[in-house]
């Protein structure tokens, strides 16, 4: 077996995992069983007002599950069983699950009120967490170190650099040992992934140039100190109605002329873009991150937030084969 055969199928392992973690939801609360009684298909809101459930996270649920191919919707944004599906999965006889104990689990908690789950992130999901970003940081070194000359000269000249959401400081880290003229400044609320990042930085020698703050961009409180902000994975992490008011404190802490770069997952504005294979990524994380109140922005919700915030000069590209959305903004 060649490795893309092999890859092909790991990732195959990796999607259908998913996939069941989306029916089971869908058995353990009834979903499958009130699409497969209304053949005329239902909403969000039908399902939420049949049910009891909170909308918001059903229409994240159906949107998945249309995504998967679960589901059929039509025009009318009305979905239904995809053909067979309630035979295959046992629900026009009856064998489905009933789940017990329904308000035992913070995910459970969510989806009957709505209320999202406290975060308080352990070491151990921390590390997790700063290992399943590290290729996301690396797509964004390549960006800055092979494809943006300007910022790569500005950088060797020497400028003031902040990481929001810098996480266990992968990026800034290995921006200090490229460019030692800049300084760098990561802020983060994981206090376990900043002790990782303070710990590299002494061990390297670079903790000069290198600082770290336990600080949300809600709390960051400068004005014009820095010639670039960035902000990789992190935009959708802020909570929406903390996003205006981070945003124009990111356009306060920058220069005149300075530069916020995000990178983020692109996440689909209608509803057939969600079975198109460029969305994958931003989906399957909208439906894992939704109990913790996370929600995900499409382009044009990105571009009025910047615009709404002071920025202007918005460019966006894709990277990597479209599965990361980048976008500049200019204060």
């Amino acid at each position: 077996m060649d490795y893309e055969s092999q890859e092909s199928k790991i990732r195959g392992f990796e999607r259908g995992y998913r996939a069941v973690y989306v029916i089971n939801i869908g058995l353990q609360f009834g979903l499958f069983r009130a699409l497969c009684e209304d053949s005329e298909g239902l909403t969000a809101q039908n399902l939420a007002d049949r049910l009891s459930l909170y909308e918001p996270y059903l229409k994240i649920w159906l949107q998945t599950a249309y995504h998967f191919e679960l589901l059929n919707c039509d025009s009318r944004g009305m979905f239904t069983l995809q053909p067979y599906l309630a035979e295959i999965l046992g629900i026009d006889m009856g064998l489905e699950p009933i789940i017990q104990n329904a308000g035992s689990s913070s995910l459970a908690r969510y989806i009957l009120t709505g209320l999202p789950a406290p975060h308080h992130r352990s070491t151990e999901e921390s590390l997790a967490t700063s290992r399943a970003t590290q290729t996301v940081y690396m797509v964004f070194l390549s960006y800055i170190l092979e494809k943006h000359e300007a910022l790569k000269q500005s950088m060797n000249t020497g400028i003031r650099f902040i990481d929001i959401g810098c996480g266990s400081g992968h990026l800034i880290i290995e921006l200090a040992l490229a460019f030692p003229n800049s300084s760098f400044k990561g802020i983060d609320t994981d206090i376990h992934g900043l002790e990782r990042a303070e710990s590299a930085a002494n061990t390297l020698g670079i903790y000069d140039r290198v600082s770290f703050e336990d600080l949300s961009a809600e709390e960051l409180d400068c004005q014009e100190e820095f010639d670039v902000a960035c902000m990789v994975a992190a935009l959708h992490e802020i909570l929406p109605a903390d996003r205006p008011a981070s945003l124009k404190n990111i356009h306060r802490a920058l220069k005149s002329r300075g530069h916020l770069i995000l990178l983020d997952f692109p996440y689909p504005e209608k509803l057939e873009d969600f079975r198109n294979q460029r969305y994958d990524i931003g989906i399957i994380e909208q439906f894992f991150e939704a109990p913790g109140g996370i929600v995900h922005l499409g382009a044009t919700e990105q571009d009025n937030l910047l615009k709404q915030a002071g920025f202007n000069n918005i460019q966006r590209s894709d990277l990597n084969n479209g599965m990361f959305d980048l976008i500049v903004a200019v204060k």
